[in-house]
Parts: structure tokens; sequence; C-alpha cells
């Protein structure tokens, strides 16, 4: 932050950018179990208090991670991602809910493939009837 030399505010910048993503302690639980974080501090709170705590007087670079901030917006608004993630974590997340799903998925293929077999047996059968005429 000095003015003595030329510089791209990357520090400030970086910091300015983890506080937008970081708003409380469960936003730091999610960027350590991602791997983008490491918490050497303690408690996720500490780390959220501290970046909303340094944050406040930080003079970015807007343009820097600007297309990385676009990217989050649009995946964040992508309403049918955010369904599907809402569906699995609320329906799968147990292994045996997974095994469950698939269970049901092979018990209704095999009856659809069934009735297929037996509709298709009736229309078309096997060994047609043999007329002997004598």
């Amino acid at each position: 932050m000095c003015p003595d030399f030329q510089n791209g505010f990357e520090v400030s910048t970086y910091i300015f950018f983890m506080d937008s993503l970081i708003d409380r302690a469960q936003d730091v639980k999610e960027l350590r179990e991602s791997g983008i974080l490491l918490n050497a501090l303690g408690s996720d709170k500490e780390v959220a208090k501290l970046f909303n705590k340094i944050s406040t007087d930080l003079v970015p670079n807007q343009m820097l991670y600007s297309e990385v901030q676009r990217r989050i917006q649009s995946h964040y608004d992508n309403k049918l991602m955010t369904w599907i993630a809402q569906f699995i974590a609320r329906h799968f997340h147990s292994p045996w809910s997974v095994l469950a799903f698939i269970a049901a998925i092979l018990a209704l293929a095999s009856s659809i493939v069934q009735t297929v077999y037996t509709v298709q047996g009736y229309y078309k059968p096997d060994n047609p009837p043999v007329i002997y005429l004598t």
C-alpha cells in the first residue's frame, strides 16, 4: 500500500476478494474443506472475523479478479445446478440412499424389459399355431 513504488495492489486485492467470499464461519469451513484456504488461526470464526476486519480500508484493483467474480456469479445464478445440488444433498446424503436409488433404478429397468418381452411375445408368438388339413 506504499505510494513510493509501482504496484498493482495484488495483495490488497486478494484480501478484498477473499473478504467478498467470507462473511461467516460457515464460509471459511467450505473454503477450507475445498482446499482453497488453510486455517492456522484455530477457529473458522476467527478467520472470518480477521478477513472482515482487515479488508475495511483496502484499495483493490477491481479488474484483477473480475473474471473470477463473474464466473462465480454466473455459477451461482444457474438455477438448474442449484436445484441439482440441493437434490443430491437432500436425498443422497448417505451411501445407503445411493445404493437404494441404484436398486430402484435396476428394478424399474428390469420391469420395463420384462413388460416389453411379454407384450412382444403376445403379438409375435415364437411358435405360430400349425393347422393340419387332412
